[in-house]
């Protein structure tokens, strides 16, 4: 098995694991699906989509009771990260200031050292990065929408490379239950934490 190979397992076993961690019916309100013909058109972020031909796309969506300010604020503190997602953590800001296109930031899931690069953001309403890594082209984005109830934060991502086509339908299981994960920590942690306004590193 070559590099590229165990380095997505990892990322596949990781996700699986942690979704597994969160499975109880009070965050069941998350859920998944391959955007695409018969199914709700692809999230955009000022005109981008994830890569609509990759392999592997999934997408997760889940309603949050707490203001889009305060959402926003946690997700996008990317140097605090590991307060409330610690798996892809270290995370740091390799750009001072405000998160603009061209921001770079690393983040190390499961010990592997991703650089991203922020390529469309716009405040309190969505933000996309680019997430190569070890011959996989990761598209991700996040989309936050205010409706009834709360706020309506949806990811969306796509993997591509030779990597991810040695095991399509593992991989997209794999990537659907980690973004799964993700918007339920967000949804818990954006409902029962006094997110401070001071972001760590900006």
């Amino acid at each position: 098995m070559n590099m590229r190979h165990r380095v997505l397992q990892t990322m596949a076993v990781t996700a699986i694991a942690t979704a597994t961690t969160l499975s109880a019916p009070s965050l069941a309100t998350a859920s998944t699906t391959r955007p695409g013909s018969g199914t709700p058109a692809f999230q955009e972020c000022q005109g981008t989509t994830v890569d609509k031909t990759a392999p592997v796309i999934a997408r997760a969506s889940v309603l949050i009771k707490a203001p889009a300010e305060k959402i926003w604020n946690l997700h996008t503190d990317i140097n605090a990260w590991d307060t409330w997602i610690p798996e892809i953590t270290p995370s740091q800001m390799k750009t001072p200031g405000p998160l603009r296109p061209g921001s770079v930031f690393e983040w190390s899931p499961q010990g592997m050292e991703v650089t991203s690069t922020v390529t469309h953001v716009q405040r309190n309403r969505c933000l996309a990065w680019a997430a190569p890594v070890d011959g996989i082209d990761g598209v991700h984005l996040w989309t936050f929408e205010k409706v009834k109830g709360g706020v309506l934060a949806t990811t969306e991502e796509s993997w591509a490379g030779a990597p991810v086509e040695a095991d399509i339908p593992g991989n997209q299981a794999a990537l659907e239950s980690g973004l799964v994960d993700w918007v339920n920590r967000l949804k818990t942690t954006a409902e029962t934490k006094d997110h401070c306004t001071v972001h760590r590193g900006k």
